[in-house]
């Protein structure tokens, strides 16, 4: 059910969404839940607020002592997507150590290391032991978790991973992927108005209604792309990402099987799987004339021409007025393509510009 909010509450978190430090974030996030009403209807989104305002208080934390010197317990992100490793000390070290080139256990913090598929690196973070009964422990890998792009756990059974799960599912961590996506990008300019792309279907809502719901929130100019089935309660979670989701891999020592996330018990191709699981696409950029860059551009899946045009340089994005695509994605090499041409794994991008 979407949450019914006043129009106050409504134009302050617009303001949560455009704040961008930490500070700024905390500042806007406390300024709206002063216009939340507090029922029933808001319970869910309230708790929500406050957890969110403990993350962001641990994130400023961390940003001061990255700034005065101080060692981090948050780790850079590298690669094309950082995969934090879940799992017993005894079987998840080894394989870390296995699959990259870092010999370090952690100890006090996490150790951060490379691992690589094709010509994708992929960076798999290893923390220290999750003590469950240690608040200051688990706020910390929940802040690690939270930012990861995925997670890998190393478990010996089934039930050791339930465990996993279900202490991920009492911080507002689901595993797997929704039924559906809503990614909503704000632009600059208010004259485009709100742009649906539908990569998916809508489900008991439509293109109008759900263009009504975001502009009551004061919303004006947007791409708003929709992948998968996606309901209006979607994007309101979207909106107040009161949920987060995360792709999983396992590595079991006994076999097992669990709907939506691979389980596997040799290591050979678990590059691979982790490349799949963080959903993303490698697109190749070339100039007029030459070869194909040979360093990939890392995309999320669903992601469009626009989307390589902007990534690249923004005088590319606003005088955008073609490219030629060569890949899966095109009906036949070269093809000329618009802004909203959804890519594909591996394809080849050539913009041109007015």
């Amino acid at each position: 059910m979407v949450t019914n909010l006043p129009a106050e509450a409504k134009a302050k978190w617009l303001k949560v969404m455009d704040a961008k430090t930490p500070e700024e974030k905390i500042k806007a996030i406390q300024d709206f839940l002063s216009s939340v009403p507090k029922h029933k209807g808001t319970e869910n989104l309230v708790y929500w607020a406050r957890r969110r305002l403990a993350e962001l208080r641990e994130e400023s934390e961390r940003q001061r002592k990255k700034k005065s010197g101080s060692f981090s317990f948050f780790v850079e992100k590298e690669g094309a997507g950082q995969i934090i490793v879940l799992g017993r000390e005894e079987l998840k070290n080894p394989l870390v150590r296995k699959i990259t080139n870092v010999k370090q256990d952690p100890k006090d913090f996490p150790i951060p290391a490379m691992t690589y598929y094709e010509d994708v690196g992929i960076q798999l973070v290893n923390p220290p032991p999750v003590i469950l009964d240690s608040k200051l422990i688990v706020s910390k890998i929940i802040g690690l978790i939270r930012n990861a792009d995925g997670l890998l756990f190393v478990v010996e059974d089934k039930n050791e991973f339930l465990k996993f799960k279900e202490f991920l599912e009492s911080n507002n961590i689901i595993l797997g992927k929704p039924k559906g996506k809503v990614i909503i990008e704000k632009l600059r300019s208010g004259k485009e108005g709100i742009r649906i792309i539908l990569l998916g279907k809508l489900v008991n809502t439509d293109e109008n209604e759900i263009r009504k719901y975001l502009q009551d929130f004061g919303l004006k100019s947007a791409i708003v792309k929709i992948i998968g089935e996606v309901s209006l309660d979607d994007v309101e979670k979207s909106i107040f990402e009161t949920i987060t989701y995360k792709p999983a891999v396992v590595v079991s020592l006994n076999p097992f099987d669990y709907p939506g996330i691979p389980v596997i018990t040799k290591i050979d191709n678990l590059p691979k799987y982790l490349f799949d699981s963080l959903d993303i696409i490698r697109v190749y950029t070339k100039e007029p004339g030459e070869e194909p860059s040979k360093d990939p551009l890392i995309l999320k899946r669903g992601s469009t021409v626009l989307d390589v045009a902007k990534k690249l340089h923004s005088s590319l994005y606003e005088n955008f007025k073609y490219a030629r695509i060569w890949g899966k994605s095109a009906k036949f090499p070269g093809q000329k393509v618009g802004e909203d041409h959804v890519l594909e794994d591996k394809d080849i991008v050539e913009i041109h510009t007015k």
